[in-house]
Parts: C-alpha cells; structure tokens; sequence
C-alpha cells in the first residue's frame, strides 16, 4: 500500500504570494485599461438611458396637458350671446389708459411667448404714444401648455396686482423674459422682480397660489377656449379680432378704421 512518502506519489504545488506592490505586466494593464473601459461605457449608458426615460416621461405629460388643453377647446361651447359678453370690459380685467377711449384694445397673451414680449414692449407702446386718450388696453392671459413657466409667470403677475402692480410686473415679465425664460431659478427671478417694485413679499408668496388667483387666470383661459383662440398673441380691436400678419401696421390700420381715419 502505498502512502504519502512514496517516489511516484505527487507533491503538492508551493503557492508563492506575490508582493501587493509589484509592477504590473503588460498583459495585466492591458487587461485593467480594458475592464476599465468597459465599466465606463457601462456607466455613460446607464446615465443616456435614463436621460432618455426622463425626457420620455416630460415628452408624455406635456403631450397629455396638450391634449388636455385641445380638448378643453373642442368641448367648450359657444357663448349663447355671441363674443360680446366676453369682449366686453370687466371689473376685474387689467386696463390701462383713458375709460372713456375710443378704442379697445383686448389682449389674449402669455408671458412665455416670444412673439408677445415683442409687441408688449415695442408695438402696444408705440400705439398707445400715438392714439394717447384714444387707445385703452385690457390684458388677459392665454398661457399656452407648450410654456411649463407661463402660468407661474402669469401668477407672479396676478399678485403683483393684488397689490396695485399689475402693468409694472407686466412690463418686467416681457422685457426680461429672455433671462427667466431659461432660467431654472426662474421663481427666485420673480421675487426679485417683486421685491425691486417695493411689494410687501409676505402678500405676494401668499397671493401667488390663492384661489383668486388662479380663478382669474382660469376664467381667461375659459374666454379663450370659448372664443377658439389657438395662438398668442391674439388681438381684439372693440369686439373684432384683429390681424397682426403684419405686425403694427395691421394694428395701427384696425385702430384707424375703427376710428373712421382709414383712407
């Protein structure tokens, strides 16, 4: 019988420990770098993927308010009396010039619409100069579902002028839309602004979410479905909607019909 001492039995093999510090062969680095690599890809499509979920996840809620918003305007109905009751001049409305003018001008507006900062602050202005007493302007809100910041904007605005402030934060809203429009801190810009108008902040962070404000922004935007407005700016000139393809000459030529100063 043979046992562990014999000539033929096999001898166990010596383990040598390497040195923790020892130079790594080329092959081992090779081999690291590679793992490496991997690990790294691994990680950038973890992180695209999950990009892509997030903007898939924005992409379906914007696409559901849209919708919403489209349907809302399909199935809300006519106003028994015409546009009149709506086109009229209300107690509550945001008006600015002389009551006794000639002329109305109602807009349907939002705050982060390019196309309205640019006749908030160079066309409205320049017709108002030149019909003075003549021109009055209401403004009401259409905030659009594409513009994830209008009706925040829009309820700065509102609370703003709980506090005799509307026109002012108004005229801040437009002529600095281009820096809180792309602004993540874009509320925090807002506080600025109503801070810079002397506004008693306590008021207005308690305003901004009331009811009643956000009732006055939802009756606009019922007016606006009612009156099947689809785009900001839309302009009504004493009760008729205005074209505004030409920009202020379409405006000034509404003006001066309505006037009876058209050639």
């Amino acid at each position: 019988m043979e046992n562990g001492s014999g000539e033929n039995s096999e001898k166990p093999q010596e383990v040598v420990a390497l040195p923790e510090d020892r130079p790594l062969t080329k092959r081992e680095k090779r081999e690291l770098a590679k793992q490496r690599k991997q690990e790294e890809q691994s990680k950038i499509k973890i992180k695209s993927k999950s990009k892509k979920i997030v903007l898939y996840v924005i992409g379906v809620l914007l696409l559901g308010v849209g919708i919403y918003k489209i349907w809302q305007w399909i199935n809300t109905p006519q106003s028994r009396n015409g546009s009149s009751d709506i086109l009229s001049v209300k107690e509550d409305d945001w008006v600015k010039g002389n009551s006794d003018a000639q002329v109305t001008m109602i807009e349907y507006e939002d705050f982060e619409c390019p196309a309205c900062a640019i006749y908030s602050t160079e066309v409205v202005p320049k017709l108002e100069g030149e019909y003075k007493d003549k021109l009055r302007v209401v403004y009401r809100h259409f905030p659009l579902p594409q513009h994830s910041k209008a009706i925040d904007a829009a309820k700065a605005a509102e609370a703003a002028g709980l506090q005799g402030k509307f026109w002012e934060m108004h005229d801040l809203l437009f002529g600095k839309q281009s820096d809180w429009s792309s602004a993540s801190n874009y509320k925090e810009k807002f506080e600025g602004y109503a801070e810079s108008l002397g506004l008693n902040m306590d008021q207005y962070k308690s305003d901004l979410n009331s009811d009643s404000v956000e009732k006055s922004i939802k009756d606009n935007e019922d007016e606006s479905y009612t009156l099947r407005i689809n785009e900001t700016p839309t302009f009504y000139i004493n009760e008729k909607k205005a074209s505004i393809n030409n920009g202020y000459d379409d405006l000034k030529k509404a003006v001066d019909k309505t006037l009876g100063n058209d050639q």
